[in-house]
């Protein structure tokens, strides 16, 4: 399971510390205490949630980094959180006009921040999900038949590329495409009448049943060249998708190359 990934930016060590200990649990979480690493950071990360203490040391203080962040067309869409001991209803107002989707005063509960970060993250997700939607409809609409071409290729060569790695998941497929992994469900089930797992596993049979066939090497082998990370697992989804186990096959195929 994948952690959706917070960026804490918070001077405070103590704080940050204890904050990031209580975060890991459920997030992947990047600590900085400045604007300037935090920006660093945001050059090469694009994380799901910001959480943003306002008293930050010079040159950069909370509000200076949302604003750079809200004028970024590629960092506007992150949920920024502000942190602060300023109960100020001037701050407050401030924080969220500027572009900010939630404040929370310190000293706070841990489990009120979690909520925060939780209710944002999948608010965040909802909407990319109905964005991606639209975009997939409307060019579907537009052209169906380049729509499927295009997404069966971009697919297929994914799946090509990682066929013999056994610790690829959907989940990094769906990213390498761009989307989330239920759009990626939905668009694989309407093209391929299968989920993403089951095409994957097959396509890596198509491959192993070619090696027996060929007899280049033992079943042992060809399972773990295949990307499966048990040769008893291997067996079963064989037998299953074939009829027969991968011994049976290869020891018939042999019998008929030998003919």
């Amino acid at each position: 399971m994948n952690h959706p990934t917070v960026l804490m930016v918070e001077d405070h060590k103590e704080l940050r510390e204890s904050l990031n200990e209580s975060l890991s649990f459920s997030t992947k979480v990047i600590a900085v205490s400045n604007g300037i690493d935090a920006l660093a950071v945001l050059k090469s990360e694009i994380p799901d949630v910001i959480l943003l203490d306002i008293m930050l040391p010079f040159p950069l203080d909370g509000f200076s980094i949302l604003r750079i962040l809200k004028n970024d067309i590629k960092l506007a869409a992150i949920p920024v959180v502000l942190m602060s001991a300023i109960n100020s209803d001037d701050k407050i107002s401030m924080g969220l006009e500027m572009g900010a989707n939630d404040y929370i005063v310190k000293p706070f509960k841990i489990n009120d921040l979690l909520l925060k970060v939780k209710n944002l993250v999948a608010l965040k997700k909802e909407m990319q999900n109905q964005f991606e939607k639209q975009l997939f409809l409307k060019e579907e609409a537009n052209n169906p038949a380049n729509f499927e071409q295009e997404f069966k290729k971009s697919f297929n060569m994914i799946v090509e590329e990682t066929i013999d790695e056994n610790t690829f998941s959907v989940q990094e497929i769906a990213e390498k495409l761009s989307m989330s992994v239920s759009t990626l469900e939905r668009w694989v089930l309407r093209f391929y009448q299968t989920t993403p797992k089951k095409y994957i596993i097959r396509s890596k049979l198509m491959k192993a049943e070619i090696m027996l066939r060929q007899n280049l090497g033992s079943v042992k082998d060809i399972a773990y060249t295949t990307g499966f990370n048990s040769a008893p697992y291997f067996c079963a989804c064989f037998k299953k998708e074939y009829g027969r186990s991968p011994l049976a096959f290869k020891r018939s195929s042999s019998k008929v190359m030998a003919k």
